[in-house]
């Protein structure tokens, strides 16, 4: 099932509740994005186009330090970010060529289909970020309470998180209603009773904790790691070695600058996302920051998430992780 904005109406959500949605996830709900960087002068003009997601202040690191500038100095090279809600648009966004990199969850249903997707680092390793949440009120007290029940998320059954919730628990994936319904609806759906457990990650899970308006039934602890990576189409990679490894280096600088000026990066936090400064340091605080190349924990996560959604029938082959993982590419920067 997936839902869009103009079937909450027909499910008796109102106008007003439709805005509640920016009170319990306080995040802009557009997914288009950036201005493009300036070009440097030089003689051959590129383009780097990046999909990212709302948490990841790195990326606005990235642009306020202006340390792809610096990186690609004396070349012509134009620096797109583009903002999305989600990993769905994201590996969309990549397969048509609108974007040539992207951050997220690995896409591991994306890569199964034999979308052109290929892994080139880690840069973070963050568990807590994830929840099932339901109100507060809510008759739902444990896992078990879920059976019946309609789960929201932007993946639908494809979310590795409440499908690993659901098995240790002993359900199975037909025990729960599936909604699709992306990040920034979630909440008002929740409110409305449209859903009845939201399957959300920050900002938009520490806004409406912020708020008070939900609670965790459950958080990814012990769950799911949560490795996020920075992928990109495998044509843009293998055409641009150069290039990908200077924006790495440029990453992993302005991951170095998150950690190192806090306060500063949950303020980009706040501005960048319309975030309460409460919520935005409670999402910093539960991330992880790291600069790594696909390792073997990482790897055996992503079996097990591929075993996961083969079981399910969402997967119909298992991904080829050797063609898909490349760890040559950040191994120097790493460690450098």
């Amino acid at each position: 099932m997936r839902m869009k904005r103009r079937d909450f109406l027909s499910l008796g959500l109102s106008t007003a509740a439709l805005a509640a949605c920016s009170k319990v996830a306080n995040v802009p709900s557009t997914t288009s994005i950036a201005t493009p960087v300036a070009p440097n002068r030089g003689t051959n003009s590129t383009t780097l186009r990046l999909g990212f997601q709302p948490p990841y202040v790195a990326v606005y690191a990235l642009r306020e330090q202006k340390l792809l500038e610096k990186a690609f100095a004396g070349q012509s090279t134009n620096f797109e970010f583009r903002r999305l809600l989600s990993l769905k648009p994201v590996t969309e966004a990549i397969s048509a060529g609108a974007i040539d990199l992207g951050l997220g969850g690995t896409p591991v249903a994306a890569i199964a289909s034999g979308q052109p997707i290929r892994i080139i680092a880690l840069v973070e390793r963050s568990p807590k970020t994830h929840a099932l949440l339901v109100l507060p009120n809510s008759p739902i007290k444990t896992i078990a309470d879920l059976k019946g029940k309609k789960l929201g998320n932007p993946s639908g059954k494809s979310y590795y998180f409440a499908g690993k919730v659901l098995e240790r628990a002993g359900l199975k994936e037909n025990d729960v209603k599936w909604v699709q319904i992306e990040n920034d609806a979630g909440g008002a759906a929740l409110l409305s009773g449209a859903i009845d457990v939201w399957g959300t990650w920050d900002p938009f899970y520490a806004s409406a904790e912020v708020a008070k308006e939900v609670v965790p039934l459950v958080d990814g602890e012990g769950y799911q790691l949560n490795y996020v990576a920075l992928f990109g189409r495998i044509d843009y990679i293998e055409k641009n070695p150069e290039a990908v490894q200077k924006f790495l280096q440029a990453y992993k600088q302005a991951l170095t600058w998150a950690k190192d000026n806090r306060q500063a990066a949950v303020n980009i936090l706040v501005k960048e996302n319309k975030l309460s400064p409460e919520a935005a340091s409670l999402t910093l605080g539960r991330r992880n920051l790291i600069f790594e190349p696909p390792n073997d924990e990482y790897r055996q996560e992503l079996i097990n998430q591929s075993q996961l959604l083969t079981r399910l029938g969402l997967i119909k082959q298992k991904p080829n992780w050797d063609r898909a993982i490349d760890t040559t590419l950040a191994k120097t920067i790493a460690a450098s």
